[in-house]
């Protein structure tokens, strides 16, 4: 997805990570020269900002020009909220890009803390192909969604806040 996006991998892009709590390892070695933001509901690795994402971005803080999310929204039952908390935290004038991988049809059940079943009381469910799809359309000017059902996962990017 870094590639079809045309972005500069070597530029110092500044990229808020939402559900950057580190559980299982992080892609940030892939964007190596990009200044990382942490942000997740609780504190843990590689996490620089408590927030609840589901919550709109608040006035005032900091803006990104890119946001990454990665095997969260299978996690939370508002998932639309954060796509939406995303696009509000991507600055005017930059790349505005999110990239998301999530669960999707077909993928067994995980818990949000890496664990091989949901915890007791976990919200978990997958996302499909479509509806994320249409989220995005909403969200942004452009928006591609590719479906691998081995291991049954979205992976999405989108660019251009509609605001």
């Amino acid at each position: 997805m870094l590639k079809d996006s045309g972005l500069a991998l070597g530029a110092p892009w500044r990229v808020l990570d939402l559900g950057g709590r580190d559980v299982n390892g992080s892609i940030r070695d892939l964007l190596p020269h990009a200044t990382w933001v942490g942000c997740d509901v609780e504190p843990g690795p590689g996490v620089d900002l408590v927030h609840d994402a589901t919550r709109p971005w608040p006035i005032g803080w900091d803006r990104y020009d890119l946001v990454v999310c990665t095997e969260v929204l299978e996690h939370v039952q508002l998932w639309r909220c954060i796509l939406q908390t995303a696009s509000e935290a991507l600055r005017p004038g930059g790349p505005q890009t999110l990239f998301v991988t999530c669960a999707s049809d077909g993928r067994h059940p995980h818990g949000a803390s890496g664990a091989p079943s949901p915890a007791p009381g976990e919200w978990y469910r997958n996302v499909s192909p479509q509806p994320l799809q249409e989220e995005l359309e909403h969200l942004f000017r452009q928006a591609t969604v590719t479906y691998s059902p081995r291991p049954g996962d979205a992976y999405a990017w989108a660019q251009g806040v509609k605001r």
